[in-house]
């Protein structure tokens, strides 16, 4: 039987497989240091201010509370919230609120979470979204030793959703679904989609490149999902929920635009902000920086092109579009990481692309850094360079690129993701 490789063999010297063992290792035992830092300043040395953990999930937790002792709507109210969620994060004087702004498809899912304490609340809701976003990342690409998930465990987003609390590892897992299922199971496909209406705008790209590859059932699928997501979130919560978020949006959206976040917004929107546009010329400047991606997935799923590459480029697509990012949000790019890693087994790699995909696993380091370097704002031009290496191994002509004829590689992975090439639309 052949040995199932982490798809770096052939790569120089510097990256080697045991290197990258290493390097990982060494990662994952600072990001160890500094949950332990976390955990000494709010728990043991109660430092005013110091932030404890699931510092986002307290947001969850407390709209699960209230809604469980009254209207759902109640979640909305950040009067009511606000203390509860301060009481929880160990933050007694806030700058700004923390509203609740998810929509009821999500308040439906998450309003069971008070019906525990929150510290077990928290580590039940961050299990759970690591053995979905396992799942999800082995169906990609298989990870048959420990060596080979050290890099998966050390990947710096990883441990900011972790300690944050968020539902990133929940959103990764049904877009890595959705893209592992769409040419062999596009309902499914489309049902897993329409599930991102626990939040919404991580799904935007998703009918976009549908309809560019004239995938029906899977868009039809998730207009289903989304329509019964809505419905049940309406009938069990109140339709009223529907005109609180509504109302909640254009708040946040301008809190997002008068708060100078610590370390930049990740966005071509927080970078255009940072060099002093007024927010209707950041906009007009996000959307004209983010509109090649959209194109290039657009362009990508309406052409013959290679299944792993139409997969790789959804994320970089979905988070170059928005103009609100945070650090968590960045797990999505373990996707574009695994699709190519996955193409270069089959085909080969091309000059400059390991080191890329170096960077971008390394990029969310940057929320680690002093906020007043402005880290995050290096985070757009670095995806911007990964749609690149996208485009041009997408326009490479299949027997130009040379295949990797490793006698390690394995290419049993394909049962495990979408054919190798196109196939007709449904």
């Amino acid at each position: 039987m052949k040995e199932k490789t982490t798809g770096f063999e052939g790569a120089p010297n510097w990256l080697t497989r045991q290197r990258i063992a290493l390097y990982s290792a060494c990662i994952l035992l600072m990001e160890l240091v500094y949950l332990a830092i976390r955990i000494d300043g709010a728990y043991v040395r109660k430092i005013p201010d110091f932030f404890a953990l699931g510092w986002d999930f307290a947001v969850f937790w407390a709209a699960s509370l209230v809604t469980l002792h009254g209207p759902a709507s109640n979640a909305y109210d950040v009067a009511l919230t606000e203390p509860i969620v301060s009481a929880l994060e160990h933050a007694a004087h806030r700058p700004f609120p923390a509203p609740w702004v998810y929509p009821p498809t999500f308040l439906l899912a998450v309003k069971w979470l008070a019906l525990l304490p929150f510290a077990w609340s928290y580590m039940l809701f961050t299990v759970l979204g690591m053995v979905f976003s396992g799942f999800t990342w082995n169906r990609i690409l298989a990870a048959p030793s420990l060596s080979s998930w050290l890099p998966v465990l050390a990947f710096p987003a990883l441990w900011i959703t972790l300690l944050s609390g968020q539902n990133s590892l929940f959103t990764f897992g049904l877009a890595a679904a959705s893209l592992v299922l769409l040419d062999k199971k596009p309902a499914l496909a489309g049902v897993c989609i329409g599930l991102l209406a626990i939040k919404p705008q991580l799904g935007i790209v998703f009918p976009l490149v549908l309809l560019a590859g004239r995938r029906w059932r899977a868009f039809s699928a998730a207009l289903i999902t989304v329509g019964v997501f809505c419905a049940a979130a309406g009938f069990a919560l109140g339709f009223e929920t529907f005109s609180k978020f509504i109302a909640a949006v254009p708040q946040f959206s301008k809190l997002t635009v008068d708060v100078n976040w610590a370390g930049g917004m990740p966005t071509w929107f927080g970078i255009a902000r940072h060099f002093g546009a007024s927010p209707i010329a950041a906009y007009l400047t996000h959307a004209v920086m983010a509109a090649p991606s959209l194109a290039l997935a657009a362009f990508l799923f309406a052409i013959p092109s290679r299944a792993t590459l139409r997969a790789a480029v959804v994320a970089p697509a979905t988070l170059l579009c928005q103009p609100y990012l945070r650090g968590y949000d960045f797990v999505w790019l373990a996707l574009p990481i695994a699709f190519l890693i996955l193409d270069a087994r089959r085909h080969g790699w091309l000059k400059g692309e390991r080191a890329v995909l170096v960077t971008v696993w390394l990029a969310p380091l940057v929320f680690f850094f002093p906020p007043n370097l402005q880290p995050a704002l290096w985070l757009p031009p670095i995806m911007a360079i990964l749609a690149g290496i996208i485009f041009r191994r997408a326009r490479m002509v299949t027997h130009l690129i040379p295949p990797v004829m490793s006698e390690t590689t394995d290419d049993s992975a394909e049962v495990r993701t979408p054919a190798a090439h196109d196939v007709p639309a449904d």
